[in-house]
């Protein structure tokens, strides 16, 4: 399952969707039911998977639509049921197994429940297992991801034992993909790591000889640029002063943009391949910067806000980390309707 959810992490939805398709991927998992249509009207048949919860108001329109649900609560399965009598088709289930994130997912002492429930459904077809684990990104011997998957193989016995023949049964996101073999069930999430970036720092100390690549940059360009004297305050709250004159150049790239505010006077970005300094505070729509060493800038000159440019590169992790966040974070938070070019 190639998981989009969130805007594909910031990539762009439809952009990274019709590149997975190309490559022969056929089965998808989003978050909301609003991606999933939108999904849908571009792929006709693909699966797509609703990992996130639907409203009651939405189930009969996902059912017409031939988009599967994670289910863990039993008036859902019975709202889909109608909906499925209704539009004269069954609808496709995931039953979610709670195990140790305290999330979504059914208990294991409520699966044979849910699984007597399911019997009773004619128009609901149980086509898919799965859970989620706590601690896949923290390596090591990793005994509670053990105990997670021992309580979901219970309920994958369960289930397999009232007669249920499931198509999915799926655990493994990113980090397990990497690190847990054993984790491997006949599906797999791959969401962070698909996009060419390590889920954790010790994911990535633990596969030294892995390599992965991120497929996206982040780019603007130069609107001014001007030469202020030393003692120049730069931004609101003049928290940044020149120390000597400097060529500051601003950046039409701000927090609603997704730029993070903590970044203000701490983060890099690169013009000409050289890295330049953010001064003073991010703004809403646009920053500043310190180009004074690249006396060749000009305005609507490439600005590398993420990514390589010449030698040198900013990274996601780069980004993230001055910002005290996480790449997942960072990614999904980048403006929706930012232009997404595929190169």
């Amino acid at each position: 399952m190639a998981v989009v959810k969130a805007n594909a992490y910031g990539h762009g939805l439809i952009e990274v969707s019709n590149i997975l398709h190309s490559f022969g991927v056929e089965v998808f998992g989003v978050d909301n039911f609003e991606d999933a249509l939108l999904l849908r009207q571009h792929f006709s048949e693909v699966q797509i998977v609703v990992l996130g919860y639907v409203l009651k108001k939405d189930l009969t329109l996902l059912v017409k639509s031939k988009i599967e649900l994670v289910v863990y609560n039993f008036e859902t399965v019975k709202i889909l049921n109608e909906a499925g009598i209704k539009s004269g088709q069954k609808a496709r289930v995931h039953l979610k197994v709670e195990t140790g994130t305290s999330r979504q997912g059914v208990l294991l002492s409520e699966v044979n429940k849910f699984i007597d429930l399911l019997r009773q459904m004619s128009h609901v077809e149980l086509v898919g297992l799965s859970t989620h684990f706590a601690t896949a990104e923290e390596g090591g011997d990793n005994k509670f991801l053990v105990q997670q998957l021992e309580e979901f193989e219970k309920a994958e016995h369960q289930i397999s034992k009232a007669g249920f023949s499931l198509e999915h049964i799926h655990c493994a996101c990113s980090a397990a993909i990497i690190l847990r073999p054993e984790t491997q069930k006949t599906l797999v999430r791959a969401g962070l790591a698909m996009y060419g970036v390590w889920p954790s720092e010790k994911v990535k100390l633990a596969i030294p000889d892995c390599e992965l690549k991120p497929v996206l940059s982040w780019k603007s360009r130069l609107a001014q640029i001007k030469e202020l004297p030393a003692g120049t305050s730069v931004g609101y709250a003049r928290t940044s002063v020149l120390e000597k004159t400097s060529r500051v150049a601003v950046v039409p790239v701000g927090y609603f943009d997704g730029y993070d505010r903590g970044l203000s006077s701490l983060a890099e970005v690169l013009v000409h391949g050289k890295r330049c300094q953010v001064l003073g505070r991010v703004c809403m729509n646009m920053m500043m910067i310190n180009v004074t060493e690249v006396p060749e800038a000009k305005i609507e000159d490439e600005v590398i806000l993420l990514g390589q440019g010449g030698e040198d590169t900013i990274s996601i992790e780069e980004l993230s980390n001055k910002a005290q966040t996480i790449p997942y974070e960072f990614l999904a938070r980048l403006r929706q309707d930012l232009p997404r070019i595929v190169l």
